[in-house]
């Protein structure tokens, strides 16, 4: 599918009626910055990351040259689009801020917020997906509608909302950057927690790149498929465990043919470059 381009259009693009003449706002146009409030439907949830300290930094010297983009609310406005600059235009220390003020619907504020932060890539990937989500339950919007939005194809913003589904410590691992969004998708293949914390623990471990994560969760699915055959005696299980461990050590297809007292280890490979790769792992371990 080809790429859309509608983030590199900017905001005024995807939703010329709301931010049309914004330079025709007289540039005195202030409120206290306690009259400001916090989009509502605001996808990022971290504001403390170097880049907003930067930020911090350039309008203790500088100022706010971009106005904050604001509607009326019940007491003061709630903000649309700007709100790292009201952050840190209060880290900073300033009492009033430049604005500019809109009619906007809870819909608007919640595209323009999430759009904001996308173009500027400020949103890990489970905050945008819990964008999308609002974006689909609260207004109701198609994942091709959201895709027109944001510019990014309907397939990338379905992917993006099933990370959801992760278990909480995978979740952690990837707002901490331990792993990254190609490695969640991997995860999602596992069909158990269980299994996701497995293969986590060894992507983490190992530090396994996407596509060597790819090739283990593909030998943990392969080696669940195998046929159960007669019930297994304690020493084969005690085998089959252990094939499991060697295998995800060493990411190949390992099997134990024998009994623990007389047998021999088989590992399959497909290519040169996967048995150079495993020689050498081999190897580094026998020095």
């Amino acid at each position: 599918m080809a790429q859309k381009n509608a983030l590199g259009k900017g905001l005024g693009a995807i939703l010329p009626d709301l931010l049309t003449d914004i330079d025709k706002k007289p540039s005195s146009a202030t409120c206290g910055i306690e009259e400001l409030q916090p989009n509502r439907f605001q996808p990022r949830k971290n504001f403390n990351d170097e880049e907003q300290k930067k930020l911090v930094a350039s309008i203790k010297t500088s100022g706010i040259i971009q106005p904050i983009i604001v509607r009326r609310a019940a007491k003061g406005y709630e903000i649309i689009a700007g709100e790292r600059r009201w952050r840190a235009a209060q880290a900073a220390g300033l009492k009033d801020v430049p604005i500019v003020i809109r009619d906007a619907t809870d819909k608007d504020s919640a595209e323009i917020s999430l759009i904001e932060n996308i173009q500027r890539e400020e949103l890990n990937p489970l905050e945008e997906a819990a964008a999308y989500v609002t974006l689909t339950e609260n207004f109701s919007l198609s994942q091709e509608e959201i895709s027109t939005r944001v510019g990014k194809d309907r397939s990338t913003i379905a992917n993006t909302m099933r990370l959801l589904k992760l278990s909480a410590k995978v979740k952690a691992a990837l707002v901490d950057k331990k792993i990254s969004a190609g490695h969640a998708r991997c995860l999602l293949a596992c069909s158990s927690v269980e299994e996701q914390l497995a293969a986590l623990d060894a992507i983490l471990r190992k530090d396994l790149n996407v596509r060597e994560t790819e090739n283990l969760i593909k030998m943990i699915k392969n080696l669940k498929k195998q046929p159960a055959g007669k019930k297994r005696s304690v020493r084969d299980r005690f085998l089959a465990d252990l094939e499991k461990s060697i295998s995800a050590k060493l990411i190949a297809k390992v099997q134990i043919k024998g009994t623990p007292k007389k047998g021999a280890i088989e590992i399959k490979y497909n290519t040169m470059e996967e048995l150079n790769r495993l020689s050498g792992r081999i190897l580094d371990d026998l020095d």
